[in-house]
């Protein structure tokens, strides 16, 4: 809303206001100046405002409006600025304007307090500003920032370290400093914490500490420093663990574990905090090797189980991955147009997070795709191809300087001229529940076009939205788990979704009742209707 009330104020000027605009000297920029900087929630401040030259000369006769904001994640009924966030210079003000006690803000943190000229938004300057509860003004003591974990004198065995740290101001920047050297520049969260990870420690003994800047890198507070012991778990059989491209990765991304360790090791295998485990691959006598996706977000540690002719031993939390949001391509579909039979139109689904941009390299094989296009949208219409032609395509996500961030699309291909329909085409689907071979089974008539069928489960009558999902299959065909033991009545929900070849779904409603205990065969089942999502035709339904 500042926004534009400042565009509308822009554009009431008189006319007769024009003449003594071009006649006064136009400001490079203005100089902002809060006193104190750093203060306490709902106290005023003073601001004075100056309209400058770029070599610093303060202009005198400047007589012209100026536009005063806070930013930094506030609302407007956040903070009060002085006159309403509008002022006119005039001449008694002698080039300089202080406003006595008129800036209050209403929330704690690291904010931006900006002036700017009405007419030129490039006319401005900008002043940090900090925030706190109390206990956070300039003449209180910087002792509030600590680092709680390591703790002092405490002994580490990962070669990653977590470092945790707190100061009651949120959305500060902060530096983590590890033996001197600065490892991290992060800013705190809404919840004034700081967590980040930390790898290349010293062999046993090193010192941990940080320290809050404003935006100008002006060090408002630092910690006490903190000593811990990283003493690594290695032995006469494990010797060392690498983690490649490093140990802060995308979701999504291949991470390689490379081991070494003595020559009479025969097998290794490598396990991640999230239950997935592999074995290693031996790439010479004393080194092993993995390539493994990660598809888990957050902090995953990494133990180790060696073998050799004579014992079996395990290392626990020796590493540390940290797996970020990233980008993997999902469902790429492509469509040919049914009039111009040259042109087809690729789409694409994401998971995880959203790219900055996507490279799609095509061609007419698998091993020359080297037509590329870069698009920040998911889609791309191509044209001038050639009819009964087969094209390759794959999908990459990348930055806006042509970094990879995350897993590229399979290859998928299609022939420019080809309209057969992908959607799917359903009529008179029926479901039932059958007993085969002792296996209780629901079987579903096939529909066209389909690349899969969905499963999904609850214990109570619900719609797809709230229910489990249980499995996926390309079959017409799922096995669901019954007792034939059980000593009273169970039932179970399921509810079965066919994704189409062109991405939409078709969700099956309501929902199958079955009796999983005991050993007599119920069916309950009703098609009260089938919700279509997307286009598709509708031939019928039937209730069974």
């Amino acid at each position: 809303m500042r926004s534009l009330g400042k565009i509308l104020l822009a554009l009431i000027i008189t006319v007769s206001s024009i003449p003594f605009v071009f006649a006064q000297q136009t400001p490079d920029m203005f100089l902002v100046e809060v006193s104190p900087s750093s203060f306490d929630v709902n106290t005023p401040v003073d601001v004075t405002i100056s309209a400058v030259k770029a070599n610093g000369d303060i202009i005198k006769d400047y007589q012209w409006d100026v536009f005063i904001d806070v930013s930094g994640g506030l609302d407007t009924a956040d903070y009060t600025v002085p006159s309403e966030g509008l002022y006119s210079f005039v001449a008694q003000d002698q080039w300089v304007k202080t406003f006595s006690k008129w800036l209050v803000i209403k929330k704690a943190g690291t904010f931006t307090v900006t002036a700017s000229d009405i007419s030129e938004d490039t006319i401005k300057w900008e002043k940090a500003i900090i925030v706190g509860w109390g206990t956070h003004s300039s003449e209180s003591s910087d002792k509030s920032l600590s680092i709680i974990s390591p703790s002092k004198g405490s002994t580490i065995k990962s070669d990653v370290a977590e470092i945790i740290g707190s100061w009651s101001i949120k959305n500060s920047p902060f530096e983590i400093i590890l033996n001197d050297t600065s490892a991290y520049q992060g800013t705190t969260d809404d919840n004034w914490w700081f967590v980040w990870y930390v790898n290349g420690l010293n062999e046993w003994k090193n010192t941990i500490s940080a320290r809050i800047s404003d935006i100008n890198d002006t060090v408002l507070a630092e910690s006490d420093p903190v000593e811990f012991t990283y003493d690594s778990v290695t032995d006469s059989t494990f010797n060392s663990i690498q983690v490649l491209p490093g140990n802060t990765v995308k979701a999504w991304d291949k991470v390689t574990f490379n081991v070494k360790t003595s020559s009479a090791v025969s097998s290794a295998t490598i396990k991640l905090s999230n239950g997935r485990s592999a074995p290693m691959d031996m790439s010479t006598e004393w080194s092993f090797t993995k390539d493994l996706t990660v598809d888990t977000v957050g902090k995953l540690n990494v133990s180790l189980d060696i073998s050799t002719d004579w014992k079996s031993s395990s290392y626990n939390n020796i590493s540390m991955i940290i797996v970020e949001t990233g980008t993997s391509i999902g469902k790429v579909r492509i469509f040919s147009d049914s009039v111009y039979k040259n042109k087809v139109s690729v789409t694409w689904d994401v998971d995880w997070a959203e790219s900055a941009k996507y490279l799609v390299a095509y061609w007419t094989s698998t091993d020359n795709l080297d037509q590329t296009q870069t698009v920040t949208k998911k889609e791309l219409i191509l044209e001038n191809l050639t009819a009964g032609t087969k094209y390759y395509f794959r999908i990459t996500p990348i930055d806006s300087n042509g970094k990879i961030t995350g897993t590229a699309s399979e290859i998928v291909n299609t022939t420019a001229g080809d309209d057969t329909p992908l959607s799917c085409t359903v009529q008179w689907i029926k479901v039932n529940d059958v007993i085969q071979d002792n296996m209780h089974l629901l079987t579903r008539s096939a529909v066209q076009n389909v690349d899969k069928y969905v499963i999904y489960r609850s214990d109570e009558k619900t719609d797809i939205d709230h229910m489990q999902k249980v499995a996926e299959t390309t079959g017409t065909q799922f096995e669901y788990p019954f007792n034939p033991k059980a000593k009273a009545e169970k039932y179970s929900y399921y509810a079965v979704q066919a994704i189409c070849k062109d991405g939409k779904a078709i969700v099956m409603d309501d929902v199958k009742k079955v009796k999983t205990w005991p050993v007599e065969n119920i069916l309950l089942f009703v098609f009260v209707s089938l919700l279509f999502y997307g286009s598709y035709r509708l031939y019928g339904y039937n209730k069974a």
